[in-house]
């Protein structure tokens, strides 16, 4: 199966949560990574990019990053019941399970390449399932289960920064027409973030091009009302600094942030 570009970051994603599960320290546990990540039998290209720009920073950031988003997931269904899940550019999270929600509505979204290799793994059933389409096209969200604005949780975790600026404005215009008041999680860069990660990736045919400056402004000019805002590396400090990052340098830098939002509607058209 061709994974080319962006499609690949799913393999290095998976590789972060298996190598944490392995650890004794681990953040998360996530059995079902490690499973998947020694079946996987990726092409030459996929582990040439590997090779590359995988590091122990990217592994450790992915890591709690993915942590915190277990968080904001599990408080949002501890308040909504009958709340439902949409992953967008899901890539291979196994986050349906790390969470143990059998009975929730969830959807995995994915370029099709994704959702492809995704189904090797896998078996879709009514309640959790695949949708393999882009995120930009405008049919994705008559294709989900209906349910409330207010008991939907969209979440987009490591994706949005990949995508170009014209291309977020049209995802968050997209979601305030269908999504008013759904609940959102998301992260993204700022130039602070690693000048040499942001080259790794993009020699490997995944730029990153999403860069926030002004994240109040900029936030709010696309529909997008911040509850509250984490910094991955003002978390487990003791692990960041064991990579050899003073913490005062830690606690000063904000390069990859994760918030928790809602979607206002009529912002962008």
């Amino acid at each position: 199966m061709a994974l080319d570009g962006l499609i690949r970051t799913l393999l290095f994603t998976l590789r972060a949560r298996a190598e944490e599960h392995a650890r004794v320290d681990a953040i998360l546990t996530d059995p079902l990574a490690a499973a998947w990540y020694a079946r996987l039998e990726p092409p030459p290209d996929a582990l040439q990019a590997l090779a590359a720009a995988y590091s122990p920073i990217f592994q450790l950031g992915t890591a709690v990053r993915a942590h915190l988003y277990d968080l904001l997931t599990a408080d949002f269904l501890a308040a909504h019941p009958r709340g439902m899940v949409v992953e967008l550019g899901a890539g291979l999270t196994t986050r349906y399970y790390r969470l143990g929600r059998p009975s929730t509505p969830w959807i995995e979204l994915d370029l099709p390449p994704a959702i492809e290799l995704r189904r090797t793994f896998e078996t879709e059933t009514a309640v959790h399932r695949c949708l393999p389409c882009s995120m930009l096209d405008p049919a994705w969200p008559a294709r989900l289960p209906p349910h409330a604005p207010q008991d939907l949780l969209l979440l987009a975790e490591g994706v949005l920064f990949f995508l170009d600026p014209a291309e977020i404005r049209a995802l968050f215009a997209l979601l305030g027409r269908h999504f008013p008041g759904a609940a959102v999680a998301l992260d993204y860069l700022t130039p602070r973030f690693s000048p040499k990660a942001r080259a790794l990736f993009a020699s490997v045919d995944a730029p990153m091009r999403w860069l926030v400056t002004d994240a109040a402004a900029e936030l709010a000019a696309l529909g997008l009302y911040v509850h509250d805002r984490q910094v991955v590396t003002h978390h487990f400090l003791p692990r960041w600094e064991a990579l050899g990052f003073p913490r005062q340098h830690l606690l000063a830098g904000e390069g990859n942030v994760v918030i928790r939002g809602s979607i206002e509607a009529g912002v962008l058209r």
